[in-house]
């Protein structure tokens, strides 16, 4: 028994020694670190977790005064430089063919010109040259059935904002669809590096076309157009020759094409599911002709699902057209 009291005895004391060489080290350490060098630890510099080169401060965004993105606003459009209208030969082949028919154009012109100087305004609102409201007239004949003047498909008239059902097609809307041919041509105009034929050609084959013609274009637009595929070309060409006819329609017999006239129709808000022969009854009217300058809807009815939807009606008195709502 005092064999084993013998051993922890002498345990205790080597734990005891030990506890004691430990405090001795830590005083030592204290020692050499005297606090008067912040820079230096046991003679050597501290390790630092910024680097003075790298330009990096000690503080968040927000006490840097930097404010939260809370809402993408989009920059003030800048007018761009007239499309470049060639009278090549090709162009001059779909000039001569337009003109075969000049009362066909007329017409066409004549279909438009409610709705062209508000579609005017829109693409210089994007900072569009006007000569592009002639690609409506190049895409359908400025039609206001089926897909409308700019032709779009379903998929990307609802990328661009247009509503499609079974009470209205608002593709087939001038102003509206122009709005939403506006926003895209100038998407695909920043994305072909501000070069309008190309534009055009994204325009007439996907967002994707501008990559896969790229390598194709040069400075020979002639060239580069007989490189495109047939549809391209002949938009291209419908789409020049109606804007220099429209540039010079006195010279082809044509009635001058005016951008700036005001419309000869007001816009007011309609409740939902109101029927158009009401509104026609109530402003004077026909039934046609409120279909006539509202060819999106396709019922003789307001969208029911609508609190109130703009309909335009004939301004008989210019001074009072403006925006009402109609309950």
């Amino acid at each position: 028994m005092s064999r084993t009291n013998f051993i922890y005895r002498a345990l205790f004391a080597l734990t005891a020694a030990l506890v004691v060489a430990g405090l001795a080290s830590n005083c030592s350490l204290a020692a050499e670190y005297d606090g008067s060098d912040s820079s230096t630890f046991m003679g050597s510099p501290t390790p630092s977790l910024i680097e003075e080169s790298s330009g990096f401060e000690l503080e968040t965004p927000a006490e840097a005064g930097a404010r939260p993105i809370t809402q993408y606003v989009l920059p003030v459009p800048k007018p761009v430089a007239p499309f470049p209208i060639l009278l090549n030969q090709s162009v001059r082949r779909y000039l001569s063919d337009i003109l075969n028919s000049p009362y066909h154009l007329q017409d066409t012109f004549d279909r438009s010109h409610p709705y062209l100087p508000e579609m005017v305004r829109v693409l210089r609102s994007y900072g569009l040259p006007d000569d592009l409201v002639y690609l409506a007239f190049a895409e359908s004949d400025f039609s206001k059935q089926g897909k409308g003047p700019w032709q779009f498909n379903t998929d990307t008239a609802r990328r661009f904002g247009l509503h499609i059902d079974r009470y209205v097609d608002e593709r087939r809307d001038p102003v509206m669809s122009t709005k939403a041919a506006a926003e895209y041509l100038a998407t695909l105009h920043d994305a072909a590096a501000d070069d309008w034929p190309m534009t055009l050609v994204a325009w007439n084959n996907g967002d994707r076309a501008i990559d896969r013609y790229w390598s194709l274009r040069g400075p020979n637009l002639e060239r580069f157009g007989n490189r495109l595929p047939r549809r391209t070309r002949g938009l291209l060409g419908r789409f020049m020759a109606v804007a220099y006819i429209a540039h010079h329609a006195n010279s082809y017999g044509i009635t001058n094409i005016k951008l700036d006239d005001p419309p000869p129709y007001e816009t007011l808000r309609v409740r939902g599911g109101t029927a158009l022969t009401r509104v026609a009854l109530d402003h004077g009217t026909t039934l046609d002709r409120i279909r006539e300058l509202n060819p999106a809807l396709l019922r003789d009815v307001v969208p029911p699902y609508e609190p109130a939807y703009s309909i335009r009606i004939p301004a008989y008195r210019q001074a009072d057209a403006g925006s009402r709502v109609h309950f």
